[in-house]
């Protein structure tokens, strides 16, 4: 009589998801910057003629229908890499003209837009930061990943690092598992990958690695703790100082009718015509800028003055502040010029990370 077995559905993490997303994002960034950037400096040209407009948004849709043949077709590792990249850059394609599908008018410069891609992009950012944590795996996802990297023999592309990464992986499974079938085929392959038959590819670095390689020599040589300090305190108090310039203004107005009246001018002025400004609106978004700008002057402080651990919590949570929240109001206020702004406060929290790693 046969006996039946339940098939497993819970889900296994591929090997390698995290580089695979990341690249996903480089790729999603370059496209709608860039893409922005060109239709700038061109005057928006459009192809076609008199009743046909061939917009990106279809070049979008055709990368993306791409990136997902690709990996369905080809079982090779480098089909992942390549169809992150070409998904990104399609999605990128892609998104960038949301402007005109949630506009009667079909308008590309709606002032909604830009904080859509920008909420769009942080969804996935975040996704990435849940990725890329490292978790304890299961002898069947640990199974997984060996019986991926073992392509890599398949193809004469497997690295030294590769091999000590799946032979620690096979005797993982072997302490994990009470499976003897599990237990036995572990076993047999990790008799497989120790012997002296098994080629390994030769040490050839591609371009990619060479810059990395280049990178961390930089590093090692140039960049100190008090290096990355200056830095520190310089980009956190140039990056809250405007917020708080504008909340000091906002109290010198506050003084007077006619001043606040002319400040709230100022303010009105800066704004895209669809928008409905109001006084409470004013006062609130003041007072949310000048907090998170009040956070990093703090933490440029208490860096200074050697509190290096408060000083990062401190501004990790501006910035985060900025990141995750006034950014979408700034995008809609100030279009895609907060690119710049949004790319230096996450090189500022990243270094904040990579500081608090290296003391």
């Amino acid at each position: 009589m046969s006996r039946l077995v339940s098939r497993i559905w819970k889900p296994v993490r591929r090997k390698g998801a995290d580089r695979y997303l990341r690249l996903n994002i480089l790729s999603f960034a370059a496209s709608v910057t860039l893409t922005r950037l060109l239709l700038e400096l061109t005057g928006y040209p459009q192809l076609g003629n008199e009743s046909l407009h061939i917009a990106h948004v279809l070049y979008g849709g055709v990368l993306l229908y791409a990136s997902s043949v690709l990996p369905l077709l080809y079982a090779n590792r480098w089909a992942y890499t390549w169809s992150a990249m070409i998904s990104g850059v399609g999605v990128g394609l892609f998104i960038d003209e949301v402007g005109k599908f949630i506009t009667q008018a079909n308008d590309y410069f709606f002032p909604a837009a830009a904080p859509i891609i920008y909420a769009c992009f942080l969804l996935t950012v975040l996704l990435y930061l849940r990725v890329s944590r490292e978790f304890p795996l299961d002898a069947r996802a640990e199974f997984y990943a060996v019986l991926e990297t073992l392509s890599e023999v398949l193809d004469h592309d497997l690295g030294r690092e590769e091999h000590r990464d799946l032979c620690s992986r096979l005797s993982r499974i072997k302490e994990k598992t009470s499976n003897l079938n599990m237990v036995r085929l572990a076993e047999e392959l990790t008799h497989f990958v120790e012997t002296d038959a098994l080629e390994m590819a030769a040490e050839n670095p591609n371009l990619f690695d060479r810059i990395i390689g280049r990178i961390k020599v930089v590093e090692g040589r140039y960049v100190t703790a008090r290096k990355v300090k200056a830095f520190l305190v310089a980009g956190l108090f140039l990056l809250g100082l405007p917020s708080m310039s504008r909340f000091l203004a906002f109290m010198e107005a506050a003084s007077s009718t006619p001043e606040m009246d002319a400040f709230l001018s100022r303010l009105a002025s800066d704004l895209p015509p669809s928008f409905h400004f109001s006084g409470g609106w004013a006062v609130g978004y003041v007072i949310a800028d000048s907090v998170m700008g009040a956070t990093l002057v703090a933490a440029a402080a208490l860096m200074a003055l050697r509190r290096e651990r408060w000083a990062t919590e401190v501004g990790s949570v501006g910035l985060l502040g900025y990141l995750l929240g006034l950014n979408l109001i700034l995008f809609y206020l100030e279009q895609f010029s907060t690119i710049i702004t949004a790319g230096t406060q996450y090189l500022v929290l990243q270094t904040l990370y990579y500081y608090q790693r290296k003391i």
